[in-house]
């Protein structure tokens, strides 16, 4: 007999009582009255615009198959548009792979060491922060950091990103999408994201730092719904599903993307850092879940069921996305509520996006009817009673021959360390205490320092009774202040002379100083003082040059990028 998930609850169901452990699956009757499948109205896909230009550069399409992409292209275009750019910005507006950078602790406590790049020099980072939720970020701050993350989207990922549809991944390896890390170049399928390939063109790199990327997009998704056009039905549910989630595919690559487009990411293991809270390493999922409150699309057909072709027919469904937000246990039982056909129809409307005073986050793209369900473990049984969402509590867990494992992707091991590897489906698994993760927080900018005006007079006398003038008259040093600095560390008195200097003079130095004119002391530039005990002179502070360009890029109001033209440009000349 196989054995199943299924059959191991039926038998030993009175063993597990935490939230989470106990299945339901899918109701066909339930899924026709809250309007997942089974419905009759045409649909339209009407989207009009520009698609968004990370989108734009693709390889040898066909110009049937490019006619499908139009529209799910011009919805991802929306969805990123107006409601991802918070969670692209913390890798493009943020450089994360900084030696300061917060993100480089470990992402649970149990965790020990740190990942190394392929040079094994650099440190990657362990978490992505979330600088939007950070207690100290103004509008001012998220303005700047949207703006420079658009611009780099428009630009260097443009040009970085190249998509091309594939025809045999699906098939062959089971893979919607896959983002490489470098060039196809017509390389076979089991050659993809080797090592020792990614290094050779990392090499290559003109500023040793953006990489080429080619991201894969199975082939599987505009020839169905090329041939549900043929067969009349474009307006169909099943064209919209598919479109829908053709859209969805687009935005999980991109949210590979965003991370791997730098040449300092790559590590042995390829391994992904996780975003915030999040408790699975997927950074696809989790650029999803970002724009929809949460929840990931998938289809209700598992992907085994898949295997022959895609078929939406059976309607698609959120999944729970797990969250140190919310979440001290890994539930065995995945909760799952099913999404409206008019919910997918509602987003490729273009009447829908231009409803006046309409808030386009809470009233179209996010389903607020699960708000309340986000920080559940088990599935919420009123949404079904509603008529709102179907509702399932899918196994997140399988056999693989040597026993029950958790699901998870080679090499993305789940945060909480007792929910990832083995179990057993009959017990019940250690809650996490609060102490086992602490999220990285970003670090505020630097604070200007209060102006130092010198209180001396407004005249000197020099030794035969005059006033000083001149170019160090008292007027110029009024104006010195040390706003673009941080103020000096406390307990020690600046410009106070070394006890242990020699005090010994030279014969006549004592009778050359009493005639030196006494000159006012210029303030000195103290220099910030790292959060250590043993504090470093004021004279001497140990700095990285990112760290130095990242300080200055906030000090002078420059973004990033502009202050390494300006340095590219000084070093030309």
């Amino acid at each position: 007999m196989t054995i199943s998930p299924q059959s191991t609850r039926s038998r030993c169901s009175q063993f597990s009582a935490q939230p989470g452990s106990t299945l339901k699956r899918w109701n066909k009757e339930e899924l026709r009255r809250c309007g997942a499948i089974g419905t009759t109205k045409s649909r339209n896909l009407n989207l009009r615009g520009d698609i968004h230009p990370v989108f734009t550069n693709w390889a040898d399409i066909d110009p049937v198959l490019a006619r499908e992409m139009e529209q799910p292209l011009l919805l991802a275009s929306r969805l990123l548009e107006d409601a991802g750019l918070p969670w692209v910005s913390d890798f493009l507006a943020h450089d994360i792979f900084t030696e300061s950078y917060p993100g480089r602790n470990p992402s649970c406590r149990c965790s020990f060491g740190s990942t190394f790049s392929g040079n094994g020099r650099e440190v990657v980072p362990q978490t992505i922060v979330r600088h939007h939720s950070a207690s100290w970020a103004t509008p001012e701050h998220t303005d700047e950091w949207l703006r420079t993350t658009r611009r780099q989207l428009e630009g260097q990922m443009a040009n970085a990103i190249t998509w091309q549809l594939d025809a045999d991944m699906y098939h062959e390896k089971g893979w919607l999408g896959k983002t490489c890390r470098h060039p196809r170049c017509e390389l076979p399928l089991d050659e993809l994201d080797r090592h020792e390939n990614i290094e050779w063109w990392d090499r290559g790199c003109e500023d040793g730092r953006w990489r080429n990327l080619t991201i894969l997009v199975t082939t599987e998704f505009p020839a169905r719904m090329a041939e549900l056009r043929r067969q009349g039905k474009e307006h169909g549910e099943e064209y919209l599903l598919t479109a829908f989630m053709t859209a969805m595919n687009l935005l999980h690559e991109l949210g590979h993307a965003v991370y791997w487009k730098d040449c300092r990411a790559l590590t042995r293991d390829l391994r992904e850092p996780y975003y915030g809270a999040d408790l699975e390493m997927e950074l696809g999922d989790s650029f999803v879940a970002s724009i929809f409150g949460g929840w990931v699309p998938v289809p209700i057909k598992s992907f085994a069921q898949l295997r022959e072709g895609l078929d939406f027919s059976g309607g698609i469904a959120w999944r729970q996305s797990l969250s140190w937000d919310f979440h001290r246990l890994r539930p065995k039982y995945r909760a799952h509520y099913s999404i409206p056909v008019d919910f997918a129809a509602s987003l490729f409307s273009e009447e829908s996006w231009r409803e006046p005073n309409s808030d386009l986050l809470l009233d179209l793209i996010q389903p607020r009817a699960l708000d309340s369900c986000i920080g559940d473990t088990d599935i919420n049984l009123q949404t079904s009673i509603h008529n709102q969402h179907a509702t399932a509590a899918v196994a997140d867990f399988q056999c693989n021959g040597q026993g029950w494992m958790w699901n998870r992707l080679p090499g993305a091991p789940f945060r909480i360390p007792q929910y990832d590897g083995y179990l057993c489906p009959d017990l019940d698994l250690p809650v996490a205490t609060d102490d086992v993760i602490e999220e990285s927080r970003p670090l505020p900018p630097l604070q200007p320092a209060a102006t130092l005006i010198p209180s001396t007079p407004n005249k000197w006398d020099n030794d035969d009774g005059s006033f000083m003038s001149g170019p160090f008259s008292p007027s110029v040093f009024r104006e010195v202040s040390l706003e673009m600095f941080p103020q000096p560390p406390r307990g020690r008195e600046i410009g106070t002379a070394n006890t242990t200097a020699d005090t010994r003079q030279e014969p006549g130095e004592k009778e050359k100083k009493k005639k030196k004119p006494q000159a006012p002391q210029t303030p000195r530039i103290v220099k910030l003082a790292k959060e250590d005990p043993h504090l470093p002179s004021p004279d001497r502070s140990e700095i990285s040059l990112d760290e130095l360009r990242s300080r200055l890029s906030q000090l002078l109001g420059v973004s990033f990028d502009e202050l390494e033209e300006f340095f590219e440009a000084s070093r030309c000349a």
